[in-house]
């Protein structure tokens, strides 16, 4: 599991910090290393800007499921929970999340950063910070899933009833144990069609269930 961790880590340090013309700074004047909630409704345009932090926070697994260009970016109508921050004083936003806004709390549905290693520490320990939290939860995979149930003690949702109400009846294959790794942590797998393709996931952090 350490390997796993070394490898994200590296990965993170490998990545591209963004061009400059960033427009999140001048529309939204972020205090650095302050939090802040967005309205994409009152800033349609910040779309390219986070189209462009997304891409590079999934360039490693061919991109978002759902973001495939700037004009999936405020698409879902159901993607109501928008936050960022500056973290290195730009002072456009250097790393932000989403999700919606569900009667069990809510739900991540994303992360755009610049691929800073400070940046995408200050994404997996907010991350973290909010899914030990009543009211938040969240689907992962891969190294993220490995991240936050061992290195952050996330808890994960293991019974089948449970997940299925916080995915609102989405057709799934359970597994329980991960079925290519049965040693993994969590007993909470299955597979589900995600923008045509078959993902394995688990739901982790505390939904109010």
């Amino acid at each position: 599991m350490i390997s796993k961790i070394k490898l994200y880590e590296e990965f993170v340090e490998e990545r591209h910090s963004l061009d400059e013309g960033d427009i999140s700074g001048e529309l939204l004047n972020p205090k650095k290393g302050k939090w802040m909630e967005i309205d994409p409704s009152k800033y349609p345009e910040l779309s390219d800007e986070f189209f462009e932090l997304i891409s590079i926070a999934y360039s490693s697994i061919g991109g978002h499921a759902k973001v495939k260009s700037s004009n999936d970016v405020f698409a879902d109508p159901d993607w109501t929970f928008w936050k960022g921050i500056d973290i290195h004083g730009s002072p456009d936003l250097d790393l932000i999340v989403w999700g919606q806004h569900t009667k069990y709390g809510i739900k991540f549905s994303g992360v755009g950063h610049d691929g800073e290693k400070v940046s995408t520490k200050e994404y997996l320990d907010n991350k973290a910070k909010s899914l030990t939290k009543k009211g938040f939860y969240g689907e992962v995979s891969g190294v993220l899933a490995d991240i936050m149930m061992d290195k952050y003690n996330v808890p994960s949702v293991d019974d089948r009833e449970d997940v299925e109400k916080l995915l609102k009846g989405k057709d799934i294959t359970w597994h329980g144990k991960d079925p290519k790794n049965p040693n993994r942590s969590g007993e909470g797998w299955y597979s589900r069609n995600l923008g045509g393709n078959m993902h394995t996931k688990i739901m982790i952090g505390k939904p109010k269930v």
